[in-house]
């Protein structure tokens, strides 16, 4: 009973111990990131590789500027996330060749990231990315992760129940559910309890609650610590 009795302080405190971030697309300025992590926000994670269908997609020209930035404000930890280009009506490069690309930048920067999100959504007002259906969505995302995979980079998977149900015709078709899980539901409730199973995850590492922050610039994100 005694052991007990210590162990349950300590296991309700780790259990509210979640790291917030800021994920932003754009590039943000030294002085955004430091006021963002004077306001508590400690992890950052950027947008490295955008989906460029009219050349094939392309590393994200403001990545290196906005890590090194992020980098100046003191950020130590430091993700970034991957919009593929694919969709065939689109000439994009292979998934292989575009985790090429993000390692190469990674290498000639010194970057320092800790996990590659791939971001799994719909586009269909400016690239009409994952139109093969719902079966060859299904085989586009396995080539996807086999590409992650065989980088040897951490990977984790970003989507959430609606958009999983768009590509993959329900929220019960499963990819990879032992790869972390970032999921989005702009419900301004910071935790990672995950109302609506979906991909074979009843859990999750990161929920992104909302699209608005002070800046303008930033999705807000809580994380596992």
């Amino acid at each position: 009973m005694f052991c007990a009795f210590l162990l349950l302080p300590f296991l309700f405190t780790s259990a509210l111990a979640l790291v917030s971030a800021v994920d932003s697309s754009t590039l943000v300025s030294t002085a955004t990131y430091t006021k963002a992590k004077g306001e508590g926000f400690t992890k950052a994670i950027i947008r490295g590789y955008e989906e460029a269908c009219g050349i094939g997609g392309e590393v994200d020209p403001n990545f290196v500027a906005s890590y090194k930035n992020a980098r100046a404000a003191g950020y130590t930890d430091i993700d970034m996330y991957w919009f593929p280009c694919n969709g065939s009506g689109n000439k994009c490069k292979s998934y292989a060749t575009q985790v090429e690309e993000i390692g190469a930048t990674f290498s000639a920067n010194s970057m320092k990231i800790g996990t590659i999100w791939i971001d799994l959504e719909k586009d269909a007002a400016i690239c009409n990315n994952w139109n093969y259906g719902t079966a060859g969505n299904l085989a586009q995302a396995k080539s996807l992760i086999a590409a992650i995979k065989a980088s040897g980079f951490n990977f984790g998977i970003y989507s959430s129940p609606g958009e999983w149900s768009t590509l993959f015709g329900s929220t019960s078709v499963v990819l990879d559910s032992s790869a972390p899980l970032w999921f989005a539901t702009f419900n301004n409730v910071e935790t990672l309890t995950l109302g609506t199973h979906f991909g074979g995850w009843t859990t999750a590492v990161g929920h992104q609650y909302t699209d608005v922050s002070a800046s303008g610039q930033f999705d807000l994100s809580v994380f596992a610590h």
